[in-house]
């Protein structure tokens, strides 16, 4: 594995190639990650390192997994052809060679992967944080789009998800809690990079299952999320029969927003119960 520098911890980058799929790269803390992270649209691993640099402080090895076409993985000429499905796939690969994992956490786009994720391999638990909810993104995103309607519309007929965060004021209304500072909004566009329109598409149509999880769930979701509604977060997690964990003060950018321990400190304590009784 290749050191990326990172510190602390010590972060490696580790590769998981099959033959005829693009490469995936994995950032890891430690050698036998427990939990694997699933970024959201137009994100990467990297939004996962001050987290995975906290649960490492508090003894708990984790990896974050860049889906194919973004970040360090491979696939980005391609990356239009993806669908959901394709990313879930991409998640199976990163298990295989990850066998100590038992806990997926997934953010936005990437929680609607690890639902279907949940129904298809046996996970001690799930972990969804301002996830794509049950009833698919359809309802919020019409709501997104009458907020702002042009922002909308050129994204739609450059069919970009990139577009949507050009301008810092539309960028932190869909995006962040009133209170978070400028800097970290700029800091997150500068990095947003392009998402495959055909994937984000079908968050309004691949639906998942929750009877067909295999594991425990957890809803995580910012108290101020406009992207993902109170409403859609309840509706997710009274299908999968539990409490929504609301976090004061963050929006949809949990990742971004929440601190580092305190969101450690929430997701140890959500999965502990699961881990303990080797689920």
């Amino acid at each position: 594995m290749r050191p990326l520098s990172v510190s602390p911890p010590v972060f490696s980058i580790r590769s998981v190639e099959s033959k005829g799929m693009p490469r995936l790269e994995v950032t890891m803390s430690g050698d036998d990650p427990i939990v694997l992270f699933v970024h959201g649209c137009t994100e990467t691993a990297e939004i996962w390192l001050p987290l995975m640099q906290a649960l490492s402080c508090s003894g708990l090895s984790s990896a974050a997994l860049d889906l194919r076409g973004h970040g360090r993985s491979c696939g980005r000429d391609s990356i239009q052809e993806a669908g959901i499905q394709d990313y879930v796939q991409d998640v199976e690969r990163a298990l295989e060679v990850l066998p100590s994992v038992r806990v997926v956490v997934g953010h936005s786009m990437g929680g609607l992967v690890t639902q279907l994720l949940a129904a298809r391999v046996k996970l001690a638990h799930a972990v969804l944080i301002a996830s794509s909810p049950v009833a698919g993104m359809k309802a919020d995103g019409m709501r997104m789009a009458r907020r702002h309607p042009w922002t909308f519309l050129m994204s739609s007929l450059r069919r970009s998800f990139k577009r949507l965060y050009l301008n810092e004021r539309v960028t932190k209304s869909l995006l962040f809690h009133s209170k978070t500072s400028s800097e970290t909004v700029r800091k997150f566009m500068a990095k947003v990079q392009e998402d495959s329109w055909r994937a984000g598409n079908e968050m309004n149509t691949l639906l998942p299952d929750p009877g067909a999880a295999r594991c425990r769930v957890t809803v995580i979701a910012g108290s101020d999320d406009f992207m993902v509604s109170r409403a859609s977060s309840e509706r997710t997690a009274a299908a999968y029969r539990t409490k929504v964990i609301y976090i004061d003060g963050c929006a949809h950018m949990v990742p971004i927003e929440c601190d580092p321990s305190e969101l450690s400190r929430i997701t140890m304590d959500a999965v502990s119960g699961s881990l303990h009784r080797g689920d």
